[in-house]
């Protein structure tokens, strides 16, 4: 799951994600994604979260993300400097990582491989 208020972010992540071989359903609310995160058959076990959305920051979504499913890997981004220690200590670094915008696809690649091993049959 990809989650971005600016759709020129959000498209160019979900498109390098797809390209890595990546399932990938993108979102341009906070809403309409904690909406799908918790229905029934949803699957995820990554996000990417800009941490600043309007409404429902990226941060209090992942919050609410990891408060309903512990064990999904987190990936929040922003141009801003941010503090993952809450994230951190609720999963831990192999659960939750942070990239600061603008970041290049290999920086994106490389984290989320790190998060989820190298399996790219893997749902974001």
């Amino acid at each position: 799951m990809v989650i971005d208020d600016d759709p020129a972010l959000l498209g160019f992540t979900s498109k390098y994600l797809t390209r890595l071989g990546y399932s990938v359903s993108p979102y341009g609310t906070s809403e309409e994604a904690w909406k799908r995160f918790t229905s029934q058959d949803a699957e995820y076990s990554l996000v990417v979260i800009d941490v600043s959305m309007p409404t429902l920051s990226g941060e209090q979504l992942s919050l609410m993300m990891r408060g309903k499913k512990p064990e999904i890997r987190l990936i929040l981004t922003s141009g801003y400097p941010f503090d993952m220690e809450p994230l951190l200590a609720a999963g831990g670094p192999d659960r939750a990582a942070f990239l600061h915008k603008p970041f290049t696809p290999a920086m994106l690649a490389d984290t989320v491989a790190r998060l989820l091993g190298s399996n790219p049959e893997t749902a974001c």
